[in-house]
């Protein structure tokens, strides 16, 4: 994403903004994607899907934490095989449970960008038709300006008109 607004603001820099009839605007995508009534929503579902993955994965952890202290305490009462064994199953099992934290923070990222990618593309039209219809020729991202006149801000407007449009977004 960030890559896509530099990639729009070097365009814009050989531009030439000479002409003082020129209408341009700025923008601050991630406040409506993070405030939107969509965004809002899509906050609450990463984050009880982060908590929900934490929780499963601290108790598999306390889980295999018990089993190494339980190998531990009946290292001097086992026979070396089975105490081998035992913590050859133990090594096994931690695999295991770096294989399965590695997989649930993957698919959680992977959901996370792809949420915030279907606001994004839900919003693209709406900033179009925005941009045509008020007859704006350049549209810069909000964290690219230095300083730039309030009224030239856009983001609350297109906010609003976000929220009306798209009051819920299905997330998969």
């Amino acid at each position: 994403m960030k890559f896509f607004f530099a990639k729009i603001l070097f365009i814009f820099l050989f531009v030439e903004i000479s002409n003082a009839n020129e209408n341009i605007k700025f923008i601050n995508i991630n406040y409506i994607v993070n405030n939107s009534e969509a965004g809002k929503a899509l906050n609450m579902i990463i984050e009880n899907k982060s908590k929900k993955i934490t929780s499963e994965l601290n108790d598999l952890g306390k889980k295999i934490q018990n089993k190494k202290d339980k190998i531990i305490s009946q290292k001097n009462i086992l026979k070396k095989e089975e105490y081998e064994k035992l913590v050859k199953t133990y090594d096994e099992e931690i695999k295991n449970y770096n294989n399965i934290r590695k997989k649930r923070n993957d698919d959680f990222n992977k959901f996370r960008i792809n949420s915030q990618k279907k606001i994004i593309e839900t919003l693209n039209p709406i900033i179009t038709a925005y941009l045509k219809k008020e007859s704006v020729q350049i549209l810069l991202q909000k964290e690219q300006i230095i300083f730039g006149d309030n009224k030239l801000d856009i983001t609350e407007e297109i906010l609003k008109i976000f929220n009306d449009k798209h009051k819920k977004i299905k997330f998969d």
